[in-house]
C-alpha cells in the first residue's frame, strides 16, 4: 500500500476498509442499487398467483329471480358449483378490485388444492437455485452472477405478462424462481464483503423489501390489472441491470482465489469512488493479506459448513430461523384477503410497516454497545411470537369480526418485525459467523432450506378453511422454535471481524475489536490523512 511513497502491509481487509472509508460514496451507491432491484423483486411476488395475482372477485348470478353469490369466503368449499353458475349464468355479475389471474383463468374450475400445490412446488425451482447458486459463485465470484440473475428475473417479470395460460406462467414463474435465488446469495455476499466491519448490519437493509411493497401495492391500485402491472413493475427495473455493471468484484473473493492484481485493482476502483484516490494498494499488499493457503486451494461444498461442529450447531439454528422467516412472511403475503381493508393498502402496509426498523437498528448499532446480534434476534422473534399469539387468542376467543382491525395490524406489525429485525439479525448471523471461502455456500444453504417455509405456508392457508387461525398457528410456532434454539447455541459477533478462512474458526483466531485496536488504526489513519509505514 503505497501513500506519498510510503508503504505497509495490510493486516487484514477490515483494516484495509478503515483506510479507504468503511462506508462511503461507493457503498452507497451499492445501497441504492440493490434496494432499487428490490421493486421488481417485490412486485412479482406481491403480483404473484397466490397473492395479488390470486385475489378472488365476488360473483353474483340473478337468473331466474334467484340471487346466488360466490366470493372468498365460500367459492373454496363449493368450487365445483362456482364454476357451472360462472361458466352457464345469464346475468352473471363480478366485482372485483383487480383484473386478477384468478378471474382470467377461472381457477375456481380447477381442483381447489392445485394452486396452493403449485405455491408449495415453486421452491423446489429456489431450492435447486439455491444449491447451484452458492457453489458457482465461491467458484466464479459474485458479480457476474449477481448481473445475470437479476437480469435473467426483470425478463421473466416481462415475459410473464404476456402468458397465454396460466400453465406458460407457471413455467415462466418456475424459471424466475430458480435464478432469483442465485442473485441474492452472490449479491449478498458481494455487499458484505466490500463493507467495513462495523457497517455491515446497515448495509444489509439494501436489501429490505420496504420500499418495494410500497411500490407493488401503489402500482396495483393504479393498474388494477395483473399484466399491466407485471410490465410496469418489471419495466422500471432494466436500468438497475444497467447500474449493477458499475460495482467491483469482491476484492476477499479475488485474494482467496489468488487473483491478487484483480483485488487490488478493485480496492483502488472504491478507494477512487471513496475520494480516498490517493491510496494505492498493490498486488503485494494483497498477498500480504492472512488468509489460510488451505483456503486458496480447496474447493468446497455443502459438506464444510458442517465440517466442524460449532458451524454444525450455528447451522441448525439458521435453519430452523431461516424457515421461521419464510412460513411468516408468506402466510402473511398470500392469505391478503383475510386481513381487514384493502389488499393493495395492505401490500403497501407490508412496506410501510418496515420503513422503521432500519432506524431502530442503525440507532441500536451505532449508539448502544450492549445491543449486539443476539438481543436484536432473540427480542424480536419473542414479539413475533406474542403478536400471532394475540391473533390465535382473538379468533378462539370470538371476537375475531368484532376486532378484525386489530388483529390485522397484529399480523403486519410481526411481519414487519419479522421480515425486518429477525431478517437482518439473520442475514448478518450468517455473514459473520461462516469463513470467506464458504460465506456464500452458507448464505445459499440457509436460503435452501428457509424454502421449507416457503412451502408449508400455503399448506397452512388451505387448513384455514377447517381451522381459521391454521396459519398464525404455524407462524407462531416456529417463531418460538427459533427463540428457543437461538438462546442455547448463538454466540454474539458484534464488533467482530468476519473470518476468511476455517482454520480461522477451528483456532478461535478472531478478536473483538477493542479500544486498543482502535487506537493502533487511530495511529495509522492520523487526522491530517498522512499514513505513517
Amino acid at each position: 500500500m503505497k501513500e506519498r511513497g510510503q508503504s505497509r502491509f495490510p493486516l487484514n481487509f477490515d483494516e484495509i476498509f478503515e483506510r479507504i472509508k468503511s462506508y462511503g460514496w461507493y457503498q452507497l451507491f451499492f445501497l441504492l442499487t440493490v434496494q432499487y432491484a428490490c421493486i421488481p423483486q417485490a412486485g412479482m411476488t406481491a403480483g404473484g398467483f397466490f397473492s395479488l395475482g390470486g385475489l378472488i372477485p365476488t360473483y353474483t348470478c340473478s337468473d331466474n329471480g334467484t340471487t346466488v353469490v360466490f366470493d372468498k369466503s365460500n367459492i373454496t368449499q363449493y368450487a365445483d358449483e362456482a364454476c357451472i353458475m360462472v361458466k352457464t349464468c345469464r346475468n352473471l355479475t363480478v366485482d372485483s378490485v383487480m383484473y386478477s389471474m384468478y378471474e382470467e383463468f377461472q381457477w375456481m374450475c380447477v381442483p381447489s388444492y392445485l394452486m396452493p400445490t403449485m405455491a408449495s412446488i415453486m421452491p423446489i425451482a429456489a431450492i435447486t437455485g439455491f444449491l447451484i447458486g452458492g457453489h458457482i459463485s465461491d467458484h466464479f465470484g459474485r458479480k457476474w452472477l449477481t448481473i445475470i440473475g437479476l437480469g435473467v428475473n426483470v425478463l421473466g417479470g416481462l415475459v410473464s405478462a404476456i402468458a397465454p395460460n396460466w400453465q406458460f406462467y407457471m413455467v415462466v414463474n418456475f424459471i424466475n424462481q430458480l435464478t432469483q435465488p442465485i442473485y441474492y446469495g452472490a449479491a449478498f455476499a458481494l455487499c458484505m464483503e466490500s463493507i467495513g466491519t462495523k457497517w455491515r448490519l446497515i448495509q444489509s437493509f439494501a436489501f429490505q423489501w420496504s420500499l418495494g411493497y410500497i411500490f407493488a401495492g401503489l402500482g396495483a391500485y393504479l393498474t388494477r390489472h395483473w399484466r399491466i402491472f407485471n410490465i410496469v413493475v418489471n419495466g422500471v427495473g432494466i436500468p438497475c441491470v444497467l447500474m449493477m455493471l458499475l460495482t467491483e468484484e469482491s476484492p476477499r473473493w479475488l485474494v482467496q482465489k489468488q487473483k491478487y492484481r484483480h483485488a487490488a485493482q478493485a480496492i483502488n476502483k472504491i478507494a477512487r469512488w471513496n475520494g480516498r484516490d490517493h491510496i494505492k494498494y498493490t498486488e503485494a499488499d494483497m498477498k500480504a493479506i492472512d488468509l489460510s493457503s488451505k483456503g486458496k486451494r480447496h474447493n468446497y461444498s455443502i459438506y464444510h459448513l458442517f465440517s466442524q461442529k460449532k458451524l454444525a450447531i450455528y447451522c441448525v439454528s439458521q435453519i430452523v430461523t431461516g424457515i421461521c422467516i419464510n412460513t411468516v412472511g408468506n402466510v402473511i403475503l398470500f392469505n391478503v384477503q383475510d386481513l381487514a381493508g384493502s389488499p393493495f393498502l395492505n401490500v403497501a402496509l407490508m412496506g410501510i410497516m418496515r420503513l422503521w426498523v432500519p432506524l431502530a437498528a442503525i440507532a441500536m448499532e451505532r449508539y448502544s454497545n450492549w445491543f449486539g446480534r443476539k438481543p436484536l434476534l432473540i427480542g424480536s422473534q419473542a414479539t413475533v411470537c406474542i403478536c400471532f399469539t394475540c391473533l390465535i387468542i382473538i379468533h378462539t376467543a370470538g371476537y375475531w369480526e368484532t376486532l378484525h382491525w386489530l388483529a390485522t395490524g397484529l399480523a403486519l406489525f410481526g411481519y414487519g418485525v419479522e421480515i425486518g429485525l429477525v431478517w437482518v439479525a439473520y442475514k448478518t448471523y450468517t455473514t459473520e459467523l461462516f469463513p470467506t471461502v464458504i460465506r456464500t455456500i452458507a448464505l445459499n444453504t440457509f436460503s435452501l432450506s428457509s424454502n421449507i417455509g416457503t412451502a408449508l405456508a400455503p399448506q397452512l392457508i388451505y387448513l384455514r378453511y377447517y381451522w381459521h387461525p391454521m396459519p398464525y398457528a404455524g407462524a407462531a410456532v416456529m417463531s418460538l422454535a427459533s427463540i428457543i434454539i437461538g438462546v442455547a447455541v448463538l454466540p454474539e459477533t458484534k464488533g467482530q471481524p468476519m473470518p476468511d478462512s476455517l482454520e480461522e474458526i477451528k483456532e478461535g483466531r478472531l478478536l473483538k475489536i477493542d479500544a486498543r485496536s482502535e487506537r493502533e488504526l487511530d495511529l495509522i489513519l492520523p487526522k491530517n490523512g498522512h499514513i505513517d509505514s
